[in-house]
Formats: C-alpha cells, structure tokens, sequence
C-alpha cells in the first residue's frame, strides 16, 4: 500500500475512493479469469464435437460408398 498510507495521512476520507476502487478492480480481474476459463472450456467442448461430427460423416460415406458398389455389381 506504497500510495495509500500517505494521501489517507493527508485526506482522512480518502479511504472512500480506494475501498471500492479495490473491489471493482478486483471484480473487473475475477471476471476476465473467468472469462478466459469458460472461453477454453468452450474451445475444448467444440473441438470434441467437430470431431464427433467429422467420425461420424466418414461413417456416413463409407456407408454411401458401400451402398454405391452393391448398386453398381447389380
């Protein structure tokens, strides 16, 4: 607290400026952590479903394909 201690020594009421000041700084900063860790979640979850997605459209086409030389060999 290098800036507090000799401006509250100067203005007594000072205080009313830093306390909240620290509170909104500090929620400011709990919020973008938390941000960024709900945004990498988010990242991962949708990594895992475009891979879902991607497995089961090469199922989808090899099941075409199949279907495609049965029809072809009759």
């Amino acid at each position: 607290m290098g800036i507090v201690r000799p401006v509250m020594e100067v203005y007594p009421y000072a205080w009313v400026f830093f306390v909240p000041f620290i509170m909104v700084t500090t929620f400011a900063v709990v919020n973008l952590l938390v941000g960024l860790i709900v945004n990498s979640m988010q990242d991962v979850h949708s990594e895992e479903a475009d891979q879902k997605t991607d497995t089961y459209r090469d199922e989808v086409l090899a099941r075409l394909k199949a279907i495609e030389e049965r029809l072809i060999q009759e």
